[in-house]
């Protein structure tokens, strides 16, 4: 059962949404942990600025961490209680909804099936499926085994989802740039060819007005010969 699992356990369960649950705490890594323990900051990430550091990096070398480190259950209690903290909500939502039904939900060993459905799904409208998942496996919520699969499943279409999103946005994203460059380009050569344009135009207005006089002079020159 969950409520027995050690943390690296639930890590391990976890390894799946691990880039989540780290891009939510990696502040907390990089002000926190990694300025407390200089020596797993030297050995993880030697000759890198700590501010600096990927989400990508932080993953690699906290899975590996509580994999291989003695300090491995400590790491994967600090990584789930900062996430924890930072979903606070989602505690206080479940709390509401299993109070009135529950008084003493703590002590409960597994929730019926019509209220787990119910917790589910209305956590899951609030705060996401992904969320949800992993406040449940994190804080040991007595689901049946029945719910956490569904959990899971709907966890994993909402990332793909997520991910799909993600990818539109970011091709959106290059297309506007790319449409903002050409529209920088095009400006700067219009205004370029405006101001040679500019020039030449009073070149030409000032070799009209030469013209003119020199004409004015010779006609002058003409009468006066006359």
């Amino acid at each position: 059962m969950l409520n027995e699992m050690t943390y690296k356990e639930k890590f391990v369960l976890l390894q799946e949404w691990l880039p989540s649950i780290i891009a939510d705490v990696k502040k907390d890594l990089r002000r926190e942990h990694l300025q407390q323990d200089p020596v797993f900051s030297k050995k993880y990430f030697s000759n890198k600025t700590l501010n600096k550091l990927t989400s990508e990096e932080l993953v690699h070398a906290y899975r590996t961490a509580v994999a291989e480190e003695e300090k491995g259950e400590d790491i994967a209690e600090f990584i789930c209680n900062r996430w924890l903290m930072k979903h606070s909500e989602i505690y206080q939502a479940f709390e509401d909804y299993l109070r009135p039904i529950h008084p003493n939900f703590t002590e409960l060993t597994e929730l019926d099936a019509a209220t787990s459905n119910g917790l589910m799904d209305q956590s899951i409208r609030a705060f996401g499926a992904l969320n949800t998942y992993l406040f449940s496996i994190i804080n040991s919520v007595v689901f049946p085994q029945t719910i956490y699969d569904q959990l899971k499943q709907r966890a994993k279409e909402e990332s793909i989802q997520q991910a799909s999103q993600a990818k539109d946005h970011e091709e959106q994203t290059f297309s506007a740039n790319k449409e903002k460059s050409y529209q920088e380009q095009i400006a700067r050569l219009t205004d370029k060819y405006e101001k040679k344009l500019q020039g030449l135009q009073t070149k030409y207005t000032q070799d009209v007005e030469s013209l003119k006089k020199q004409i004015a002079n010779l006609q002058r020159k003409l009468h006066a010969q006359q």
